[in-house]
């Protein structure tokens, strides 16, 4: 057993406790004031060299290693709950009546603790610096990533790369990381389209500008966007989720409100989808008399894993915790992440992982699901490897 992983086992009892803690009183984003506050107190506690607050629901902890002067690396772990009433029937379930750490944030804030305590312990064995990054609100647009950036959150110091780590249910895997090079995740935008027309009586439709039959026909053209507007190798996908008009079936409504998403793996792809849409729009107002108003809310980037930190992270998974425990995965997440914009905003290599955690419950619940129970086991393999994997780096 390796000293990083002697340690780990030191504390994991402890982590396991306060990912309970976190798990009962779940925040939301830009609410997690309880959170942040435990988090603040448990790094006081493990002697950390530094302690920020960029914004007032997000902590940056610094630790310096001992070996020597060095470079710094990241890691982040975000905090935030979702709107969900849980219905897992865990021991330790939420006491917040319609939130739930149902995305498993909780236990992303619990192990980059154990990452802090790990690090404290084993400063003289790494050159330079770590910087925490416990980091609000990623499920509530537009991101707490984003706004960090925007304070400096990779400067003073300087960060050399970045790495972050998410837990997936899984029917089997329990501990095992999944890696790959290259997209990730996908980028995520949102559309809410508003057509108005000329209504009146459901007999007499020459006498109307229908905007049902031009809001549904722009929902078919948007398929094509996908079928002959992107390339067949490349992965898109633009969906509808909601629409909504009239009230009565023998009357023509005025206006019809519907929106959707669209998600890619590269910022041209995506930027051909809302080309797309625009021009859709516009050709469904002549040949409809309607007026479509389009109102286009940029989302979260597609998160790109650099080849090079991916690479040295599946030496150093191998070593620490066995080749049995590295996936290679095939396809990137179809889930978007604000993880992202660290990359994407400042062009500081990034390389986001998956933690496989199994389920606590009778099946596989999906993220975000009001029954999603993972497993705690998979704990200690997550603050292994980054410890690990900051570990190596601030040391080649």
């Amino acid at each position: 057993m390796s000293s990083i992983q002697e340690e780990v086992w030191n504390c994991v009892e402890e982590i396991i406790q306060i990912r309970r803690d976190i798990h009962r009183h779940p925040e939301i984003g830009r609410s997690e004031v309880q959170t942040s506050a435990l988090i603040r107190k448990k790094l006081e506690e493990y002697g950390v060299d530094r302690i920020e607050s960029p914004v007032p629901t997000a902590v940056v902890a610094l630790i310096h290693g001992t070996a020597g002067s060095g470079g710094c690396v990241a890691i982040r772990a975000d905090i935030d709950a979702l709107p969900v009433t849980e219905e897992t029937g865990l021991p330790f379930s939420s006491e917040v009546p319609g939130m739930m750490h149902a995305c498993g944030h909780d236990i992303h804030a619990a192990m980059l603790l154990g990452v802090a305590k790990v690090l404290c312990a084993l400063r003289p064995q790494f050159r330079g610096t770590a910087k925490l990054i416990f980091q609000h609100s990623e499920d509530t647009l537009p991101g707490g990533a984003k706004e960090l950036v925007e304070k400096g959150v990779l400067e003073n110091p300087h960060v050399d790369a970045i790495y972050g780590l998410h837990v997936l249910p899984d029917e089997e895997i329990v501990g095992k990381i999944g890696i790959r090079s290259g997209p990730m995740t996908t980028s995520v935008d949102l559309y809410d389209i508003t057509v108005t027309g000329r209504g009146g009586h459901g007999s007499e439709p020459q006498k109307t500008d229908d905007p049902i039959l031009a809001a549904c026909q722009m929902i078919v053209d948007m398929q094509q966007i996908v079928a002959r507007r992107v390339d067949p190798m490349e992965t898109a996908v633009v969906s509808i989720g909601s629409i909504h008009s009239g009230g009565a079936p023998n009357v023509i409504p005025d206006q019809v409100k519907f929106g959707g998403v669209s998600r890619a793996y590269s910022e041209e792809v995506r930027e051909v989808i809302r080309q797309q849409m625009f021009a859709i729009a516009k050709g469904m107002e002549s040949i409809s008399n309607c007026k479509f108003d389009i109102y286009h809310y940029y989302g979260y980037p597609s998160a790109n894993n650099d080849r090079t930190l991916v690479d040295q992270a599946r030496e150093t998974l191998t070593r620490e915790l066995g080749a049995e425990k590295v996936v290679e995965l095939e396809r990137p997440m179809g889930f978007s992440e604000d993880f992202a914009y660290y990359n994407q905003m400042t062009g500081v290599p990034a390389a986001y992982f998956i933690l496989y955690a199994g389920h606590a419950g009778d099946k596989v619940y999906p993220l975000h699901s009001a029954k999603c129970a993972m497993r705690e086991e998979a704990m200690p393999s997550g603050i292994t490897a980054m410890v690990a994997i900051a570990m190596d780096h601030l040391n080649r």
